[in-house]
């Protein structure tokens, strides 16, 4: 990921919390099978796992008859884009600069990039585990989080039997927040209110994201 000092970010626990609210990732691998041989992107829910001292694991799982499961090998190195929600930014929001005719429009957006080596884990219980773990990330603020003890235990087991998960021990972790740095405080406030009356809510997500 190409960064500038301005906007890149190395600080572990925001690139976490990053990576925990927007858990959808691209998941890029390397494909070894003859017919579609070649780079393969995934878009995966991954499961974060970071404890002190220890080295960082994303958790996931595919269908069993998944490309992926049929051509990445144990080892292989993989890459994981995280995201948050993005938003174009238009020149006309700018407060200076506007007579110089020396602006441009941008995007505004954070992401994190983790790179490490996968290893596929066949085995339902470890499955069970790692959906469980899901949802209760995404359930936990709700008045009455849904659970996988919610489900019947049979469907549930029958739905892990079609799995196979993977982990990934992430040896690079680097981050990227694109999020206006380079504007004065004045332009950055007139970009956050104008982002806040855009129609899409991914606007709005995205002014929260900016530091006046």
């Amino acid at each position: 990921m190409h960064s500038q000092p301005l906007f890149q970010t190395d600080d572990p626990s925001e690139l976490h919390a990053l990576m925990r609210a927007h858990p959808l990732a691209t998941l890029v691998t390397l494909s070894t099978l003859s017919r579609e041989a070649g780079l393969q992107a995934d878009l995966l829910p991954l499961e974060v796992v970071a404890a002190p001292g220890a080295a960082m694991c994303l958790r996931g799982h595919v269908a069993r008859p998944h490309g992926m499961a049929q051509s990445v090998p144990d080892g292989a190195q993989v890459l994981a884009v995280f995201q948050t929600s993005n938003a174009y930014i238009s020149p006309r929001w700018y407060v200076n600069g506007q007579r110089s005719g020396r602006l441009a429009p941008s995007w505004n957006y954070a992401a994190a990039e983790a790179r490490g080596r996968l290893r596929w884990v066949d085995d339902a219980g470890w499955v069970r585990t790692h959906l469980g773990a899901l949802a209760a990330a995404q359930e936990c603020g709700r008045d009455q989080p849904w659970s996988i003890g919610d489900a019947q235990p049979a469907f549930i087991d029958e739905a892990a039997a079609r799995l196979v998960g993977f982990e990934i021990t992430v040896d690079r972790l680097v981050g990227k927040r694109f999020l206006s740095q380079q504007r004065t405080e004045a332009d950055r406030r007139s970009v956050v209110a104008h982002l806040l009356q855009e129609p899409a809510g991914a606007a709005r997500d995205v002014a929260g994201l900016i530091v006046p």
